[in-house]
């Protein structure tokens, strides 16, 4: 069967309303100042726009299309203006500087964050969900929000030479974009609660990339980050247990230490609190569906005591686990 050949957009990198005026003058749809909707002939793309404060702007994307496509950006030739991308669900290959790269959820190229000083083409596969959240900013904008990060933003960012950096998306942000996806959903207070969330996950994943070595911005080594991979999946289907770290790093032949460290680098949190917060996650999801009590969440997420679980959801989520079941 012969390869279905891309649908290409062009345009100048820069804020996301270049995006979505790409998408609508090729696609139609609903083009706002804050948002693009668009549901029809095989695109589904639903897009919003928030001003954290000037000059710094988070986006919501969510979308699936059922063919193949290109995103083709020139550069801004603006060293000021820097983008960040967070990909929650999916992913695409993106070409740029003489290589090919893949970025995806849940790898350990899952975060982007580059200038717009070089070309960039980035390909969508044909029928694929992806879910993200991008922040577009200047330095300038930054500098009103984090003022601290102002040297080292520069030291990662030359002022003439285009720059790009590949991380995981640490554990704690993962977090913070499970809430903005679930405000978007709501009416009362979501920009709210979503600007104040967006500037959270800025702050704290710039905080993980300012202190991380230049060499690991590019995530852990092939077979590490397989393993590491592999210890999480059988994290995440067996939450019912309790974890023995010794007993996991001999299973996969692995030093404690490295286990630990390597975790650590991929998702900027302990095997024991990664537990603790998927745990806890799948009890919120659990409980927000209203078919199942708290002490019923508590016993299959391995508490033998109700108190304990509910003490310790209300620390990790803010709000009693009661709180969270539908009336």
């Amino acid at each position: 069967m012969e390869k279905q050949q891309p649908t290409t957009l062009k345009f100048k990198e820069g804020y996301i309303l270049n995006y979505y005026q790409a998408f609508y003058d090729r696609f139609g749809g609903k083009l706002e100042n804050d948002s693009y909707q668009l549901n029809k002939n095989g695109i589904y793309i639903d897009g919003t726009v928030h001003e954290i404060i000037d000059e710094v702007q988070l986006s919501l994307v969510d979308t699936q299309i059922a063919f193949p496509i290109r995103i083709d950006r020139t550069p801004d030739n603006n060293p000021e203006m820097l983008h960040l991308v967070l990909i929650k669900e999916g992913g695409y290959s993106q070409a740029y500087q003489n290589q090919l790269v893949n970025l995806e959820a849940d790898s350990t190229k899952g975060v982007f964050f580059y200038n717009g000083l070089f070309p960039l083409a980035a390909d969508f596969p044909a029928n694929a969900s992806y879910k993200s959240i991008a922040f577009k900013f200047s330095k300038t904008g930054l500098k009103k929000i984090l003022p601290e990060a102002t040297t080292p933003i520069n030291q990662l960012f030359g002022n003439e030479e285009g720059v790009a950096y590949h991380i995981p998306l640490p554990t704690e942000v993962n977090r913070l974009m499970e809430d903005i996806f679930s405000y978007s959903l709501d009416s009362f207070g979501s920009k709210a609660m979503i600007r104040v969330r967006g500037q959270e996950i800025l702050i704290t994943l710039l905080k993980v990339m300012i202190q991380m070595e230049h060499d690991d911005l590019n995530g852990l080594h092939t077979h590490d980050y397989q393993r590491i991979m592999m210890i999480k999946n059988r994290l995440l289907s067996s939450l019912n247990d309790t974890i023995n770290v010794e007993e996991i790093a001999h299973e996969f032949g692995v030093s404690v230490s490295k286990l630990n460290r390597d975790f650590n680098s991929l998702f900027n949190t302990s095997i024991y609190k990664f537990y603790t917060y998927a745990k806890i996650d799948e009890a919120y999801r659990r409980l927000k569906t209203g078919k199942y009590s708290v002490s019923e969440v508590s016993y299959d997420m391995g508490y033998t005591n109700p108190a304990k679980f509910s003490s310790m959801f209300k620390k990790l989520k803010g709000i009693p686990p009661v709180k969270v079941i539908p009336l």
